[in-house]
């Protein structure tokens, strides 16, 4: 497999300016020739050509990849850098590099409701619900919608599902109209044992 360094030896700012562009575009900054064909990387997905390659060249090219993306991650140091490439790499379903990342904004941030919002969602994609819920509890009386639907996830992962119904008659009070607090309003009637006027 030969590969196009993120970073050559030797790069001038003009690199990280063609880098930064490709980013925003979310277009290509990656390119790997495997098996005679070349691919590139695209919002997180390899393609050869407009096709998107299959799971198993997919991860080939991500394992390929992987030095030379942290590389690139550790570089950034702007917020939206950051949670673009968490996306990215939540994208490539390397999920733990993507909670590092969003870690990382949470640091930096001065917005950090928002990014604990995606962090207590990387958890809980991870399976933990319970630390999804601590990123949570520091911010459990705003109104930042995204931040309370994952919130109210978290609690129904666990069983906890009238605090659930709570926390997501909040984020339906405040946006009526969001469409992921109303999936959820229907899986917490859906497994919640008790009757239906505890919920309602």
């Amino acid at each position: 497999m030969r590969q196009t360094p993120l970073f050559p030896e030797r790069h001038n700012s003009k690199t990280f300016q063609l880098i930064d562009t490709a980013i925003k575009r979310k277009g290509n900054f990656m390119k790997i020739t495997f098996e005679d064909k070349e691919y590139y990387l695209q919002d997180g997905i390899w393609f050869c050509g407009y096709k998107k390659a299959s799971q198993p060249i997919q991860d080939k090219l991500n394992f390929q990849a992987k030095k030379d993306l942290q590389l690139w991650e550790e570089a950034l140091i702007e917020v939206p850098e950051i949670l673009q490439a968490s996306k990215l790499a939540e994208k490539r379903n390397d999920l733990l590099r993507a909670l590092v990342l969003a870690r990382k904004a949470y640091e930096v941030t001065d917005f950090k409701v928002s990014v604990a919002a995606r962090v207590s969602h990387l958890y809980r994609k991870l399976g933990e619900p319970e630390e999804a819920i601590k990123w949570t509890e520091e911010f459990a009386r705003t109104t930042h919608v995204p931040l309370l639907n994952t919130r109210a996830a978290a609690f129904a992962d666990i069983g906890e599902y009238l605090q659930a119904k709570k926390v997501v008659g909040k984020s339906l009070s405040i946006s009526p109209g969001n469409p992921e607090a109303f999936e959820l309003l229907n899986r917490v009637q859906a497994e919640y044992p008790g009757t239906y006027h505890d919920l309602f």
